[in-house]
């Protein structure tokens, strides 16, 4: 299976774990090697030989089973990447498109990581104070990015609300306003030019780019049309209070993309269910948490979601009862990211302890694999192109290689070795 990460440093990094090592395995020969290694410097103290044996022996404590190298970029703050999302650039190339730091958003070949487009958002990295329900904002960042699979568009939202949609020969390009403090961005799965956005006193809002009537093509201004789909706060509370908004994330469920079906996270612990077909309020409205939850990500195998709060903690929903099956344990810092691979079995989560880690998804959701990253993760991409074979067709494949790698009796030696009733009668 591969991996390819983003990172607070401005790294993309390519892994590859062989599923037939396990987490422990791999654990206890680590361990083995280590106390080998431990074992090697001690000689080295008493002779130079026994040095060059060490260092030899250091190449190899590396964890088996896991190779990870630098796709692209260089350590630099400014360069951090916020966000990342995997498209075709010219319909042939996979490559990745990332927004960074310093407001840049840049294509990069998956395969050589050679840079094949950039364009640099003006005044993104200028520093600015705005109160804002209640609380300040002081910078702009990345809260959604993606891109056609053709290579043709892409699109980003800044959390001041910013909307751009543009063409990578740069003609075309819509600039749209939404309400400022917006905390996520996603694009439609099939139709990138479909996006949906919600936030702090942010109701969710689906878009389509292609057809929205924007005011200026050099600033960013309301759109004077209306959205494909607009939500209304839920009902007041027992004491007839408002509800408070805050959505943090959102999943599209289907791939209809005119009246959609979407799920959003809130930072008051639920988990909601909208229907653009039924009502503008949720059909579904679950509280599955005792904290914010931060990310949520949709299985598209089976009906099921899974979750991440700020406090580390990632756990599976049955979205046809609303219960909270079970959750994913090892855990220790917040999680920035999540997969899932392209047959619904596994999930990788990874966050702010450096960990990328797969799990079983279902059953008893055990701890499969883990390699450390040594920078805080910021997206993780699951290269569904590389994939690996299950235990049968291992299997079939071993047998086949015996069977062609048995010798084979020449007609020519059939015919001379006489039988054993020709023997015996003679």
């Amino acid at each position: 299976m591969r991996f390819f990460t983003s990172d607070e440093a401005g790294l993309i990094k390519g892994i590859d774990i062989d599923a037939k090592v396990s987490l422990l395995e791999a654990q206890s020969r680590a361990a083995k090697r280590a106390r080998a290694d431990a074992k090697a410097k001690t000689v080295a103290k008493a002779s130079k030989a026994g040095a060059a044996a060490t260092a030899e022996t250091a190449q190899s404590t590396k964890l088996e089973g896991i190779d990870m190298w630098t796709v692209s970029g260089t350590v630099s703050r400014t360069q951090g990447i916020q966000q990342m999302s995997n498209i075709k650039w010219e319909t042939d190339t996979d490559a990745f498109v990332v927004g960074r730091n310093n407001g840049d958003v840049e294509v990069l070949s998956k395969d050589t990581g050679k840079s094949l487009y950039k364009f640099s958002e003006a005044n993104f990295a200028d520093k600015f104070s705005i109160k804002h329900n209640g609380r300040f904002i002081t910078e702009r960042r990345y809260v959604g990015l993606g891109g056609d699979r053709d290579g043709s568009h892409f699109i980003t939202c800044t959390n001041m609300g910013e909307v751009r949609y543009q063409s990578f020969t740069g003609d075309g390009a819509t600039l749209m306003k939404v309400n400022a403090d917006t905390y996520r961005m996603r694009v439609h799965q099939k139709r990138p030019s479909i996006f949906a956005v919600g936030g702090r006193e942010q109701e969710l809002t689906v878009w389509d780019a292609d057809t929205v009537e924007s005011g200026s093509q050099s600033e960013f201004t309301k759109p004077r049309s209306a959205p494909l789909f607009k939500s209304k706060n839920v009902s007041n509370d027992s004491l007839d209070l408002r509800m408070p908004v805050w959505i943090t994330d959102m999943q599209f469920m289907d791939d209809n993309a005119s009246t959609p079906l979407v799920a959003v996270s809130t930072g008051h612990r639920q988990i909601r269910i909208y229907d653009a077909k039924a009502q503008q309020r949720p059909v579904l409205d679950w509280e599955v948490s005792k904290h914010p939850i931060y990310h949520i990500l949709a299985s598209h195998v089976r009906p099921e979601m899974f979750f991440a709060d700020n406090m580390g903690n990632v756990q599976q929903l049955d979205t046809r009862m609303g219960r909270v099956v079970g959750g994913y344990k090892g855990i220790a810092g917040a999680v920035k990211a999540m997969a899932i691979s392209e047959d619904g079995s596994m999930i990788a989560a990874a966050g702010l302890d450096r960990f990328l880690r797969v799990y079983e998804a279902g059953g008893m959701r055990r701890a499969l694999h883990r390699a450390y990253i040594k920078q805080r993760v910021s997206q993780v991409v699951w290269d569904w192109d590389r994939r690996d074979l299950s235990t049968e067709e291992i299997e079939q494949k071993e047998a086949e290689d015996i069977w062609q790698n048995m010798d084979v009796l020449s007609q020519e030696r059939s015919e001379k070795r006489p039988s054993k009733r020709k023997v015996a009668a003679a």
